[in-house]
């Protein structure tokens, strides 16, 4: 049970963790009203630069032979198993049952609690929500909290299933945190939304990557190309809100022209 056990605390950390440091930012946003996304990113780079200081030159938990900041490699004990494909080329582990297992932890804490109601209350007028008896602060930190442990539980699931190490240098080169925000935006925030869009996106990312490319494509050409489709994507996925604006200036504006003309 020492494999199963080890994986187990090391996913517990990461999801604590998480919540923990996405509560900072709850909290924040509760007591001084600062703004989630601009304290979440301030928030990353400080846990950021701590990991330099800790995996970085004569950093405490520098992996051996390295010269950049990258952690020792996780215990064998500690890698999630793999029900298919290659081990070394990265093969499918058990952390895909895990994240569906999250989408449907989501989709009940959303809808079917009391929590998720408040929650989603806050989220659409928390005037109103507080006008209803709702504490408008603490479903902030709460709802803050929740999305940290979502957060820690993911990357549990990339480090102890892929990366084996937490490199640095590849979190300031991640775009990983913006197309989260894309997915959500794609799937309306909902769980079997985010679940379609991130297979679209994941397969916009692996398919356009230069690994699978042939010699006749142009290399700059691919490794952008996931970047304008996503863009294109949230262009689009955005622009309801621009036409439905436009579409009520219309109506507003039409008796007045009508007036003008008459």
């Amino acid at each position: 049970m020492a494999g199963p056990a080890h994986i187990f605390l090391a996913v517990l950390a990461a999801a604590v963790v998480g919540a923990v440091w996405g509560g900072i930012a709850g909290f924040l946003k509760a007591t001084t009203g600062a703004h989630e996304v601009i304290s979440t990113i301030m928030l990353n780079w400080i846990a950021i630069w701590v990991g330099d200081y800790f995996f970085g030159l004569s950093g405490p938990f520098q992996g051996p032979d390295q010269f950049n900041p990258i952690s020792k490699t996780i215990d064998a004990s500690a890698k999630l198993p793999v029900f298919w494909g290659d081990p070394q080329l990265q093969g499918l582990h058990v952390g895909l049952f895990i994240a569906l297992g999250a989408l449907v932890v989501f989709w009940v804490i959303l809808n079917r609690t009391t929590l998720g109601f408040e929650v989603r209350a806050v989220g659409f007028n928390p005037d109103a929500a507080e006008y209803g008896g709702i504490s408008v602060k603490k479903n902030y930190f709460l709802a803050m909290a929740i999305s940290g442990l979502f957060a820690g539980l993911a990357g549990a699931m990339d480090v102890l299933g892929w990366e084996f190490n937490l490199s640095t240098p590849q979190i300031h080169a991640s775009q990983i945190g913006f197309i989260g925000i894309a997915v959500a935006l794609l799937g309306r925030n909902t769980s079997i939304g985010t679940f379609l869009g991130a297979l679209l996106f994941g397969a916009l990312y692996v398919g356009t990557s230069t690994r699978n490319s042939g010699t006749a494509i142009d290399p700059q050409l691919a490794s952008n190309l996931t970047l304008i489709i996503q863009g294109l994507v949230v262009l689009f996925i955005g622009a309801d809100v621009l036409i439905i604006g436009i579409w009520q200036s219309r109506k507003k504006l039409l008796p007045w022209a009508r007036r003008a003309a008459g």
